[in-house]
């Protein structure tokens, strides 16, 4: 089941405006009462439209109660009338019981089917049963601090509001709706709960907020549909002619104009995705799967031929007038001696390199014809060539090693300075020489390999390549490149004593990261051990990412539910102790810290959906689904 959110932040193109009541009439009638009168929903196309009444219209609405004569009790700053379409309104005086009852907050108190009772109380919910009341707050798992709304739907979800958002209670399990991925604001003023359908499931909720109203629902999507989703929402925004990676929205949150980003790791972001598609590709046997890792590899083969120096792949390239933003547009840029109308970033890091030898590696194995893979050879021959004609380092045209292309014995294993990077560097060039040995065997690249295995302990390096404080920053960007070297080192690797050290490695990372519950590292780690018990957390993780890929500023800092680690992040973020649901935190890739307690770009930039592509695809590919 999907959640997904209808926010509509204007009533018929108003100004937004306050929110501050909803009712649902027993005519089914949707109605909101704001803080320039009353309006009524259209629930075909979630429209609202004015009610047209100037006795309405003349103060802010208060409060909306449904009577059972189909009608409204609508009591605004300075009224109170009886409200039924097509009807003038009947002011009343109220009596005492009735004034009691309005002024109540409301929905505070709902029952729940049982006999029972929720209502809600200064630090979170009572519960109330027939011989006892029990005490909801964040150390049930209540996000909320002090919720003031509540609603329930007839299928037994309980939602509750306040001024830090929603939550929703379904099925013993709690979850957060927060930013604009969800609501228009997060102050919660008032709830409506559909009834639902009796089918089982938890039923759709209407939030008013100062900002607009928003409907939370929820939609039967497969896995697959999912997939498909996201499929559309790369090639729509993020297909750079072969190239993918995120987007840039001027108007934030709004999807209908675009700039596509040129960033550091172009080369990166479009080998994951060629993986995504060539798994999807050997998984289904789609044409159109492999058309577009056809395409995206032409893209990366393009990175290494337009730069002119043997073997030295470019970071990125753009074409002059090209509409696309360059990140660093005047850092490390250089005119393409193949090619005239383009300019590439040099100061290519092993990031890139990673990338590459996983995507020649996955895209000849499962999608390549025999052109394909002799171009690819001739590609990774170049790149392998390179790195040991410069004693194991990236030469850019200024003709220096780059800033982080550096797998050198005497660096990784004598610099203090490169301590951090042993361990996971030692791995990346052995996996990259295994992928050679694989695509372009050469006696050379097969006595490196064992140089540096017998002669500088790289597979010993290896073991330990996961680095944590106080060693080192638990650096998430490198668990990312740890396992795209993870993949082919395992599948490839035939020495029962080379793999029983990488096995090592692998099993020391993934108890690290287990608790991280990312679909990538579980269903990469199920491919090469064969062991299936961390599938499940990754595919709860694949079912609660959001369909939203837009970069929502995030905050989870004023929940009850969260505790704060004492240390900061690698960039000094703030961090939680436990990772959070994915539709619970900002977008990101699998480079991004999951434990940072907050985040965002307030919707500036768009994901692509090759972090939720690659997994799942990998997934089916190794019958992991």
């Amino acid at each position: 089941m999907q959640d997904v959110a209808t926010p509509t932040t204007c009533l018929d193109g108003l100004p937004s405006e306050k929110v501050f009541a909803l009712a649902r009439t027993t005519k089914g009638a949707l109605y909101a009462g704001t803080s320039a009168g009353l309006a009524r929903c259209d629930e075909r196309v979630n429209r609202w439209r004015r009610v047209a009444d100037p006795t309405l219209a003349r103060a802010a609405i208060r409060s909306l109660r449904a009577e059972p004569d189909g009608g409204l009790w609508v009591v605004t700053m300075q009224e109170s009338c009886h409200f039924r379409p097509g009807r003038p309104p009947r002011f009343e005086k109220l009596s005492a019981a009735s004034r009691a009852r309005l002024s109540r907050p409301p929905a505070a108190l709902v029952r729940d089917g049982n006999g029972g009772r929720w209502t809600t109380s200064g630090r979170g919910l009572i519960h109330y049963t027939e011989n006892a009341a029990r005490f909801i707050t964040g150390a049930n798992g209540l996000p909320l601090v002090a919720p003031a709304h509540l609603a329930r739907n007839r299928n037994g979800a309980l939602w509750a509001g306040g001024k830090t958002g929603l939550a929703r209670l379904w099925q013993g399990r709690w979850r957060y709706y927060a930013s604009r991925r969800w609501l228009p604001d997060n102050r919660v003023n008032a709830l409506c709960a559909d009834d639902g359908r009796g089918d089982g499931k938890p039923g759709s909720v209407w939030v008013a907020t100062d900002r607009g109203v928003a409907r939370i629902a929820f939609r039967p999507l497969t896995l697959a549909r999912k997939a498909a989703w996201y499929e559309r929402a790369t090639q729509a925004r993020h297909n750079r002619r072969g190239f993918v990676g995120a987007c840039l929205l001027p108007t934030p949150g709004d999807t209908s104009r675009w700039l596509p980003e040129v960033s550091d790791n172009d080369g990166l972001w479009t080998s994951l995705y060629v993986c995504a598609e060539s798994f999807r590709y050997a998984a289904t046997r789609d044409p159109q799967a492999r058309r577009r890792a056809r395409e995206s590899m032409r893209a990366l083969l393009g990175l290494l031929d337009v730069t002119g120096i043997p073997g030295f792949p470019a970071r990125a390239l753009v074409y002059d007038g090209e509409r696309a933003f360059r990140t660093g547009p005047a850092a490390n840029w250089y005119r393409s001696p193949r090619d005239p109308r383009v300019r590439y970033k040099a100061e290519t890091s092993a990031d890139e390199i990673d990338g590459h030898y996983l995507a020649w590696y996955v895209y000849s194995q499962l999608v390549a014809n025999r052109r394909e893979k002799l171009e690819i050879a001739r590609a990774c021959r170049q790149v392998t060539t390179h790195i040991l004609n410069h004693n194991y380092t990236l030469v850019g045209p200024n003709g220096k090693p780059t800033r982080w292309g550096v797998w050198t014995p005497d660096k990784l294993n004598n610099d203090p300075d490169w301590r951090a990077e042993r361990g996971l560097n030692s791995l990346a060039l052995l996996s990259h020489l295994r992928v050679a040995l694989r695509l372009c065997p050469s006696a050379r690249f097969a006595s490196a390999y064992r140089t540096l295995v017998t002669r500088h302990h790289y597979a010993l390096n290896t073991v330990e390549q996961k680095i944590m404080p106080p060693f080192g920053d638990n650096n998430h960007s490198d668990d990312q490149l740890a396992a795209i070297a993870y993949y082919p080192l395992l599948r490839l690797e035939t020495d029962p004593g080379l793999r029983a050290l990488y096995r090592q490695s692998l099993e020391r990372t993934q108890a690290i990261l287990r608790p991280e519950r990312s679909p990538f590292y579980n269903f990469l780690y199920a491919a090469l051990t064969g062991r299936t018990e961390d599938v499940a957390p990754g595919v709860r993780w694949l079912e609660d990412a959001p369909l939203d890929l837009r970069d929502w500023t995030i905050s989870n800092r004023a929940r009850a539910d969260v505790a704060f680690d004492a240390t900061a992040g690698r960039q000094q973020e703030a961090q939680l102790t436990r990772v959070l649901p994915p539709n619970e935190t900002r977008i990101g890739r699998w480079n991004r810290n999951p434990y940072e307690a907050e985040g965002g770009t307030g919707g500036r930039r768009e994901a692509d959906g090759a972090f939720w592509l690659l997994p799942y695809w990998m997934a089916r590919y190794h019958r992991l689904l």
